[in-house]
């Protein structure tokens, strides 16, 4: 059987674009240290393990895995969601693979219908693309919503074992590798000067559910999607030295859109002396962050890190075109500047 396909593909979009995109800097004021533990297989957490057969769908299968993962933390029920009704949708059809972040954005806007109302396993590309999904299959899907999704810093384990040790989610990590052995149970670097975009390169995406010490060192446990007779059982171990070899992306979502909650929070009173702009950094922008959240445009649930990035310049647009201080996303759309600062002062000075 044909098991692999590359699935990951290159970001293409404008380094514009890329900078709007959620960073884990913006929204976690700090890492909260890693309780690394030896622990044997049987230790460590596992989900049921996907099968992409012969098709392109690793990055697709992840966030499938991902998003059952977040069910799972609610009631200790997993929902298997579709990778087909994912892989459908991608940007690049009916070409093979897709990229994370048109993953991340068919969720965030469409959600995931559930594997019982479209199957995606041990199938093709050609057969995933010709399942048929109904529109009252979409409807159930479109519950399923994930409005944010968030970048983490790439070959850094100790931040992705972090992040699961805090949250309990599953994390998308991707990795590049040759066919001359390296993809085994433990995988291993046997040619450190292979190129992550030539043609024969494999780059595939897979799910980090739990972290571990093996042997002495640091190590993520993961689940990609070739079945329960790969790896061990279905998972890989995969040492430091390999994470910050290989790895190439990293990243995760944030909340369903019904899980959302908003917690009440403090009127904030603050006059600001100074416009405030992206790539910024100061308590100022901590304020605003906090003035942001009280006003819905900024995600409760992160922290307000003082630092002004993508997220930070969307809310302040949101703001912006909520007071009508500007009339459309282009001019001053995102800065604080003298009209967008007299306004926060009126209202909160």
């Amino acid at each position: 059987m044909n098991q692999f396909t590359s699935g990951a593909q290159f970001d293409i979009r404008p380094e514009s674009e890329k900078n709007k995109d959620y960073k884990f800097g913006e929204l976690v004021a700090s890492v909260n240290a890693v309780e690394w533990k030896e622990k044997i297989p049987d230790q460590w957490r596992k989900f049921p393990i996907f099968n992409q057969d012969g098709s392109g769908s690793c990055v697709a299968q992840t966030e499938a895995k991902e998003m059952g993962i977040m069910r799972w933390l609610k009631d200790k029920v997993y929902i298997h969601f579709s990778a087909t009704d994912i892989y459908q949708r991608r940007t690049n059809k009916p070409g093979s693979g897709m990229g994370a972040v048109d993953a991340r954005n068919i969720v965030k806007n469409g959600g995931a219908v559930l594997e019982a109302l479209s199957p995606s396993q041990s199938l093709t590309d050609q057969q995933m693309d010709e399942v048929i999904v109904e529109s009252y299959k979409r409807e159930v899907g479109d519950i399923f919503k994930v409005p944010n999704y968030v970048e983490l810093p790439i070959k850094d384990i100790e931040t992705v074992a972090s992040f699961i040790q805090t949250t309990g989610k599953g994390a998308m990590v991707w990795f590049y590798f040759n066919n001359n052995g390296e993809w085994i149970e433990h995988p291993i670097v046997k040619d450190p000067n292979l190129d992550l975009s030539a043609f024969a390169t494999n780059r595939h995406s897979v799910t980090a559910v739990d972290f571990a010490l093996i042997n002495g060192k640091k190590c993520l446990i993961i689940e990609d999607s070739w079945g329960g007779n790969a790896g061990i059982g279905g998972q890989r171990v995969i040492d430091e030295d390999f994470y910050k070899a290989r790895n190439w992306y990293a990243g995760y979502l944030m909340n369903f859109r019904f899980d959302t909650q908003t917690q009440p929070i403090p009127v904030p009173k603050y006059t600001f002396l100074q416009d405030l702009e992206f790539g910024m950094q100061n308590s100022d922008i901590k304020v605003l962050q906090d003035i942001l959240k009280f006003e819905q445009l900024f995600p409760s649930n992160a922290s307000s890190t003082g630092y002004f990035g993508a997220v930070t310049k969307t809310s302040v647009g949101k703001f912006q075109l909520k007071y009508k201080l500007i009339t459309s996303d282009n001019i001053g759309y995102g800065r604080v500047g003298p009209i967008t600062r007299a306004k926060l002062n009126s209202l909160y000075g």
